[in-house]
């Protein structure tokens, strides 16, 4: 099993208390397999989402529970071994790239730094593989689009460099949050479909979060 989480509940500390996020949430995703986690907005999906990638805001805390990426619970897991996991082990789409891209950082660059941190591949040929992963996300000319900061994409160009980003160290695990929200209904369709097909390449697991049926 790729995932398995266990009865994992997650709090925040407020200015008004303790607000239980998510409570006793548990599921388990195989490779090649798609979980949709669905719910209307507020519910708490994407909170589960950040639970299981240990990148929770910084007054949140997961309170119970077991969160396993193939045999490792990283529930106690130091921060240090956590950079490790992410990226190479597991990778998150977030729901908005506007903002979660670097805005002084070319898109190439970007790329190539998660290559870099998490494969062999350095220098000269993590900006190779970079560009080969814009051009297998859709990017028209991805040697000259590289070079662009994220200010010069498309909305659904940014998003694609988003999951390229997400998949360039090739992770067991991809979550997918809300990752069309902010696109016209054509590109929804196409990062759909190139989500379905990079799974099917990569027998990646993928959870999928979603306020959409």
């Amino acid at each position: 099993m790729t995932l398995r989480v266990d009865d994992l509940s997650t709090v925040l500390d407020t200015d008004h208390g303790l607000v239980r996020a998510v409570e006793a949430v548990s599921l388990a995703i195989a490779a090649g397999e798609t979980f949709a986690l669905v719910g209307e907005s507020g519910c708490g999906k994407s909170i589960a989402a950040l639970s299981i990638l240990r990148l929770l805001p910084d007054n949140g805390r997961v309170a119970a529970g077991a969160i396993y990426l193939g045999d490792t619970d990283i529930v106690p897991l130091p921060e240090q071994r956590m950079r490790d996991l992410r990226g190479r082990r597991a990778s998150i789409i977030f729901q908005e790239p506007a903002t979660s891209l670097n805005p002084v950082m070319r898109v190439g660059e970007q790329i190539a730094e998660v290559i870099e941190r998490h494969t062999p591949l350095k220098g000269a040929a993590a900006r190779a593989k970079a560009i080969d992963w814009l051009a297998r996300v859709g990017i028209p000319e991805p040697a000259r689009r590289a070079a662009d900061f994220p200010f010069q994409m498309s909305g659904g160009q940014k998003q694609r460099v988003m999951i390229a980003i997400a998949l360039a160290a090739e992770p067991d695990l991809v979550i997918a949050d809300e990752p069309t929200t902010a696109l016209d209904v054509t590109i929804q369709k196409q990062i759909l479909e190139l989500l379905r097909d990079l799974q099917r390449e990569r027998r990646m697991a993928l959870l999928l979060i979603t306020h959409d049926l």
